[in-house]
């Protein structure tokens, strides 16, 4: 299962789903059913999963849409149930993560009557790790209770559902925990799903992240840049802005220690992202005029940043980053 929730993680939902088909998925992951019919309205036909919640107002449409869906208690059920029509149905246990899911007893009669409903077709049981890139005996011990719980169901004489377990971490470290299926969510878009995990050498980031330099200016000792006046020149210096700010997805908080790639050259933020620009001191790049490539993630010549390095200086982590990429970033797919 291609995992495209979010916008794809923010690459661009529809192109990344075709990709994957076309790579090898046969399952295609989202978290609510209008990330689901957008799929279905590109002309997307294979299977389709939500992972989270539906509500009662988007059943019609998420059956209309034949969307496979997501049930953890009764109340679920009940929704499916009275829909009276052809449903594909996970139930989701609760192995640990206590977000979604059902305590496994639970799951296995929810399964079992879902099994039993002439109307609904039980396609899945699954789980989800808490902690499957830190804490392996904590992992182990979740995959332990969903294998029993799901041994309990096969006992119960239900049989032909996949299980599922595994995201991009668990499927990476735990080859016992990818079963039937495996939801690769980061891991597709060529970003590791720890930073330090280094043995993963033919990974390649899908997404570069560019914008141009609009203005360069010459600062004299002394002068500051941006709201707060948070960097002022130590020594005469070069700025240049850039148009992208906090409303494009780049995090306010990479002001101080956030970085960018102009002509070759790693440079540093200079003061306060705002909402539309930023800036960057490119004293020691000479011949910077507007127009420039800007990188704030990818390569240009010999200079690298990733999603990681950025979501370093934001304080926070890669899927944050490149799921805030906005909507009026333009995206273009090779």
């Amino acid at each position: 299962m291609a995992v495209v929730k979010a916008n794809a993680y923010g690459h661009g939902a529809v192109p990344v789903a075709r990709a994957a088909l076309k790579g090898g998925a046969t399952w295609l992951g989202v978290s609510s059913v209008p990330e689901g019919i957008e799929l279905r309205k590109s002309g997307i036909t294979e299977p389709i999963l939500n992972l989270g919640y539906t509500p009662p107002a988007a059943l019609s449409a998420a059956v209309a849409a034949k969307l496979s869906l997501t049930i953890y208690d009764a109340a679920g059920l009940g929704l499916m149930k009275a829909a009276a029509t052809d449903i594909g149905v996970h139930v989701k246990v609760d192995s640990g993560m206590h977000r979604l899911g059902a305590a496994p007893d639970v799951a296995v009669r929810l399964a079992t009557e879902v099994q039993a409903d002439p109307n609904l077709r039980l396609e899945g049981f699954w789980t989800h790790f808490a902690s499957a890139s830190a804490d392996s005996a904590f992992t182990r011990e979740q995959l332990r209770i969903f294998l029993d719980a799901r041994a309990a169901l096969v006992r119960a004489g239900v049989a032909n559902f996949i299980s599922h377990a595994a995201g991009s971490a668990g499927l990476l470290r735990y080859p016992e925990a990818r079963l039937d299926l495996v939801r690769a969510g980061l891991l597709i878009y060529g970003v590791r799903p720890v930073r330090s995990w280094d043995d993963l050498p033919t990974l390649r980031p899908a997404l570069t992240w560019q914008t141009i330099v609009t203005h360069v200016m010459t600062l004299a000792k002394g002068e500051s840049v941006g709201y707060g006046r948070r960097f002022t020149a130590q020594a005469p210096a070069c700025v240049a802005t850039i148009a992208l700010g906090y409303a494009d997805g780049l995090h306010r908080r990479a002001s101080d220690g956030g970085q960018a790639i102009v002509r070759g050259v790693v440079v540093p933020m200079a003061g306060t992202i705002s909402m539309d620009q930023a800036a960057l001191d490119v004293t020691n790049v000479p011949g910077v005029v507007p127009g420039d490539v800007v990188t704030l993630i990818g390569r240009d010549g010999q200079a690298m940043l990733t999603a990681d390095d950025l979501a370093e200086a934001s304080g926070t982590i890669s899927y944050e980053v490149l799921c805030a990429i906005s909507a009026r970033v333009p995206r273009r797919h090779l």
